[in-house]
């Protein structure tokens, strides 16, 4: 192996142009192969840092009407299921925002509440200090004011300082000791945060997140059977939310809920075939340039085997310089795979990726690129190595037994272009079906005007000082009065939901209508200037007025989707709907005012908006005085003239003179929140365009090296036909005529293979707009394949004209 090994190092040495280029070709298949794998075990396969985390299971019910893979369950019913004797452990999670106020800037972030078990359950040590112990429950049930701090948290606040255990933070107006800091991976629920005791006793509307660890022994079947009988006996308490209709009980491993499982999943493994492809290309690429230096070795070959060499000796020497140029291209490679793992990270939704992940080149990663690295010699090499030791000894001794060697290896050179061809065929339509629905999803109608200029701020106003439906409704109506005389906004309006984005969802009966059930409509509350605010025409009757908004009248429009309620022909204005949620709220926070009616008349119909994604057509909302119910989150919304962010420090100074301990929570402006739309559409698009344009050029570099090396081997023949009266042209179409041949026929089965390809891209990618059968994106990829090839064949077809006759007849 050493005598190998040696010899295979000289023999890169001695052929150092085609080993600088074999290196550099696998060098880009095998480091955009390894960035993806990074990616993947960083996001699927090894999001979370906790302790036996393909242990965790989250239990959920599946019902006709629901799926749900993690659902809360009051206090009570958790610790109940905390004695069921097929759980080993069981810990629990309650989110909630917190007020940060005191010696600190006033800002709201998450604070999640956790059983006193929990940082045992999850088996992570603090980077500082201590977590919560089930004595940070007192006797009574009730929780100690301590809290542990996340990194970030603890940077932000404490710049890193370890004697920061021990300080105080005011939070919810109560004053917390602070006793740890977790380190920066741990992210339970919230990277930003702090994570708070959770009690024994029950507080109100508390419902909690609980997940499990199974019993030795005790299978999931076992588990779900004890768990759907709690279910049945928690189907008599309504807090609980059981489901009246038929429903199993479900267990689900906690890394197969991940904010990367579904459309993100699907993207990254796909993505991942994209890469292999490319990988499969590249060594197609090098089979090519090896299968040329095993026809330039064929008389060495037959030397050895003359002297008793045996055929396995050789297969295993040339196996030795394969491994040996493929373990050079993955060190290289791996240069590409940092670059390209540090673009796919930057790329990547943050809201689509579990805050714990770490994308980065790690051990694993690293092993992965070894073994990929030896897998990826042997592929390309065993070809040429298996050729190589088939001579057939007299005739190769021959003078003329290098022709016949050269038709052999000749053919299946052109054989390995032809697969090239055909994987960078399938690499581009993938590529190009993606950039076509990206690009409809940009052009999409919004039906509001310059989402640059919008901006919506979320405004979380304190239970225990905004206690009441008039208190809150004064500060908002305060508030929107100072931004609407702000130097440089055009209009602002109050109300919840998203604005237009998303929103609660209301029952709702239309008066006159005889229906067995009730509906569910999108209810948004909205301030008078709504529409002159977010850009959006009115189409029938009126908007709201002032007097009307802060009177809480029972009047309300609604959009275009919900006037298709009533039947065809048949005006909505002055019709009364009755909106549940108005007298009825499901929300605890949520106030009315006194003797709430849940009936208002239709004053107005407007145009439709996306609320929910860019892909859905719009669905029926109804919007109404924003007085009329006073959540304590509420959004405030404005145009500016100019770019919204720079209002924001002259936004705070106004809420601060209203209430000096209210922040501002999440401003964004509507473009960033569309962009969040496109994120992920955004990042598939970029790396399949990247693996496609590598794929491309490794394709036509392999059409380019046979050509050159097809040229160079029919250089005497090439110099007869010029010596002959050959023209220039009839040289550069003989050259085009065997390169066309082989892209041509590449692409038919490029195009074959596609079909089937484009049919999987667009069923797991969810393409919008764009068929699988797109033929602007086959035209397009055949073009662009045609003038790459043609570029390709010119070089090698320009320099066979300039073949001299004497010196090609001299050649040999």
């Amino acid at each position: 192996m050493f005598q190998d090994l040696r010899f295979g190092v000289r023999m890169l040495l001695k052929h150092k142009g085609l080993t600088a280029v074999a290196v550099l070709t696998l060098a880009l298949g095998i480091g955009a192969t390894t960035a993806l794998f990074s990616v993947i075990y960083g996001v699927l396969i090894s999001p979370y840092p906790y302790a036996r985390s393909h242990e965790i299971w989250t239990p959920g019910l599946v019902s006709v009407n629901a799926k749900e893979t993690m659902r809360p369950y009051p206090l009570a019913a958790y610790q109940e299921m905390a004695k069921l004797p097929a759980f080993a452990e069981v810990m629990a999670t309650s989110p909630e925002t917190v007020l940060l106020t005191g010696e600190h800037a006033p800002e709201n972030f998450g604070g999640i509440r956790v059983s006193s078990n929990a940082f045992q359950f999850l088996g992570v040590p603090p980077l500082v200090g201590r977590t919560i112990q089930p004595s940070d429950i007192r006797a009574n049930g009730e929780p100690e004011l301590v809290t542990v701090l996340s990194f970030q948290r603890w940077q932000k606040l404490f710049n890193g300082d370890p004697n920061a255990v021990g300080k105080t933070l005011r939070l919810n107006n109560e004053v917390y000791t602070i006793i740890g800091v977790m380190p920066p991976r741990f992210g339970w629920w919230t990277p930003i945060g702090v994570w708070l005791p959770m009690g024994t006793v029950a507080r109100d509307a508390q419902m909690v997140f609980p997940i499990v660890r199974l019993k030795p022994g005790v299978t999931t079947t076992t588990a779900e059977g004890q768990l759907h009988a709690l279910h049945q006996e928690l189907a008599q308490d309504r807090a609980a939310g059981i489901p009246k209709e038929e429903y199993t009980t479900k267990l689900t491993n906690y890394l197969d809920i991940t904010q990367a499982s579904g459309q993100m999943e699907r993207s990254l493994q796909l993505l991942f075939g994209a890469v292999g492809l490319l990988l499969l290309i590249a060594c197609a690429n090098v089979a090519n340039l090896q299968l040329a230096k095993a026809t330039a070795r064929a008389r060495e070959m037959c030397i050895r085997l003359a002297l008793g060499a045996r055929r396995v000796q050789l297969v295993r020497q040339l196996l030795t310089e394969s491994v040996l140029l493929s373990l050079l291209g993955g060190a290289l490679g791996l240069l590409f795979a940092y670059w390209i793992t540090h673009l796919t990270a930057t790329l990547m939704p943050v809201r689509l990726v579990p805050n714990e992940a770490r994308i980065e080149v790690n051990r694993h990663v690293l092993f992965f690129c070894l073994g990929i690295s030896t897998l990826t010699g042997i592929l390309f090499g065993l070809m040429p190595a298996l050729q190589s030791s088939r001579q057939n000894l007299v005739e190769s001794l021959k003078d003329e037994g290098r022709a016949s060697t050269t038709a052999k290896g000749g053919k299946l050179r052109a054989s390995l272009v032809i697969v090239e061809v055909a994987l960078a065929v399938v690499l581009l339509l993938s590529a190009s079906l993606t950039v076509r629905s990206f690009i409809a999803l940009q052009k999409i109608e919004l039906g509001f005007q310059q989402p640059e200029q919008l901006m919506g701020v979320g405004l979380l106003l304190p239970p225990q000082r905004y206690a009441t439906w008039e208190q809150r409704n004064r500060f908002s109506q305060n508030l929107l009065e100072r931004v609407r005389n702000l130097h440089g906004v055009e209009a602002a309006t109050m109300g919840s939901g998203g604005l237009p984005f998303g929103g609660p969802e209301s029952g709702y009966t239309i008066d006159g209508q005889a229906s067995a059930e009730t509906g569910r409509i999108q209810l948004n509350t909205v301030g008078a200037d709504y529409l002159r605010t977010l850009g959006i025409p009115l189409r029938q009757g009126r908007m709201l007025t002032e007097q009307e908004v802060a009177n809480a009248d029972p009047v309300a429009v609604i959009n275009e989707a919900a006037a298709q309620l009533w039947p065809s022909g048949e005006s909505p204005l002055g019709r009364r709907i009755q909106l549940h949620e108005l007298s009825n709220p499901r929300r605890a926070d949520i106030l009315t005012p006194p003797a709430a009616s849940p009936y208002v008349t239709v004053v107005g119909v407007i145009g439709n908006t996306r609320s929910d994604n860019l892909r859905d057509s719009a669905k029926p909302a109804v919007f109404v005085p924003y007085t009329k119910l006073a959540p304590t989150a509420r959004t405030l919304a404005f145009r500016a003239q100019q770019d919204p962010r720079q209002l924001l420090n002259a936004l705070r100074e106004q809420v601060g003179q209203l209430d000096s301990e209210q922040p501002l929570f999440n401003p964004l402006t509507f473009e960033e929140v569309l962009g969040s739309w496109t994120e992920q559409p955004r990042f598939v698009m970029a790396l399949f365009s990247l693996f496609a344009a590598l794929g491309l050029g490794l394709a036509l570099a392999g059409v380019y090296s046979v050509l050159s090396y097809l040229v160079s081997l029919r250089t005497r023949e090439l110099g007869v036909r010029i010596a002959l009266g050959a023209q220039p042209g009839d040289i550069l179409r003989l050259i085009f005529r065997t390169g066309g041949k082989l892209v041509a026929v590449g692409m038919v089965i490029g195009v074959l293979a596609s079909l089937a390809a484009a049919r999987l891209v667009g069923s797991e990618l969810n393409l919008f707009q764009v068929t699988d059968t797109d033929p602007l994106s086959f035209v397009g990829v055949a073009v662009l394949l045609s003038v790459v090839a043609a570029t390709a064949c010119f070089i090698p077809a320009r320099r066979a004209t300039k073949v001299d006759p004497l010196e090609a007849l001299r050649h040999d």
